[in-house]
């Protein structure tokens, strides 16, 4: 079994305000970039099924885990690095842009950690060029401004820290200036549920922090079982959870493993939670866990179609998009 770090990546939204005319869809998506194929500089062919997957599915906010980015050294310090220029992410923007109004990102590629680190006792692991969270989003329809700085990311200082600390705060405002809302995306540690019990501790703090005053919602790949995350101080997880799909094509699920004997997909490391605040557009039951490969039906990214999850997994990711789409209370 190839062994890699996955992350959770977890994004919170805080609204303030009037909220939303339109409702708003995110798509969630971990990249697996630890696959040597998937990286822009080997497979334009990869990048752009992803591209056609963020177009198929159109999604206002794409929240990315597993982001290959080579990155630059500083002269300055060794436990951070900056991303090069001309990445997949600025070949994502191009694209899309192309496509459908004017797209913009955010990343944790020049923050995240990239050596080791012991604070008070607890020692935070590094992440390396695979492993960077990105978020993107139309700004046709939004505007943002990074909180990393004002919340100690850049010099992993403060209340809020994470393994990788890759964590990315976000203020988004809608562009008729009615609301704002704040994006958190993490990605938790994987195969380490020590550290992982203690991110996810930090991110209960930061949802309490927001989640009386204004909507929240966090999405993404925690590593973590439903099961775990229900028994938290969290008031909803996982109640409207789409896997993306095409209704021609059928439903798969959503993650698969990487033991290359059997490449399954089954659940459950991707979820969405959120507070009372936040108003459910689609209901859709949760999926259970496939008895064999034949659960993963054909489905369809483009002009391609997959019949199996190790044809996906090859292709595309060892992960499959979540999407979900609400309104504001």
């Amino acid at each position: 079994m190839n062994k890699k770090i996955y992350t959770a990546l977890i994004f919170i939204f805080v609204f303030i305000g009037t909220g939303f005319c339109d409702t708003l869809k995110i798509l969630s998506f971990n990249l697996n970039g630890n696959y040597k194929s998937h990286r822009l500089e080997v497979s334009e062919l990869w990048a752009d099924d992803i591209i056609t997957i963020i177009k198929q599915s159109e999604a206002d906010i794409v929240l990315l885990q597993e982001v290959y980015i080579d990155l630059i050294k500083r002269s300055d310090t060794s436990y951070f690095k900056n991303p090069k220029p001309n990445n997949v992410l600025d070949y994502f923007i191009r694209k899309l842009s192309g496509y459908s109004g004017t797209w913009k990102y955010f990343t944790s590629a020049g923050y995240m950690l990239r050596k080791d680190i012991t604070v008070d006792g607890s020692k935070y692991i590094s992440g390396n060029k695979t492993q960077n969270n990105a978020i993107l989003f139309n700004s046709n329809k939004l505007e943002g401004i990074d909180q990393a700085k004002m919340l100690g990311f850049d010099k992993f200082t403060g209340r809020y820290l994470f393994d990788k600390n890759s964590v990315q705060v976000i203020e988004f405002t809608d562009i008729n200036k009615n609301s704002k809302f704040v994006v958190i995306n993490v990605h938790l540690p994987y195969n380490n549920w020590e550290n992982t019990e203690r991110d996810l501790n930090t991110l209960e703090k930061l949802y309490a922090l927001f989640k009386l005053k204004t909507g929240v919602i966090i999405g993404g790949d925690f590593n973590t079982p439903r099961q775990f995350l229900t028994k938290r101080n969290f008031d909803n997880v996982d109640g409207t959870k789409n896997w993306y799909y095409d209704k021609n094509f059928g439903l798969p699920t959503t993650i698969s493993t990487t033991d290359e004997e059997s490449f399954k997909f089954y659940n459950d490391y991707d979820h969405f939670i959120f507070n009372n605040k936040i108003k459910e557009e689609i209901v859709m039951q949760r999926l259970g866990i496939p008895v064999d490969d034949i659960s993963f039906y054909a489905i369809r990214i483009g002009n391609n179609q997959f019949y199996n999850s190790k044809d996906f997994f090859d292709r595309i990711s060892d992960h499959y998009p979540i999407i979900f789409e609400f309104s504001v209370e």
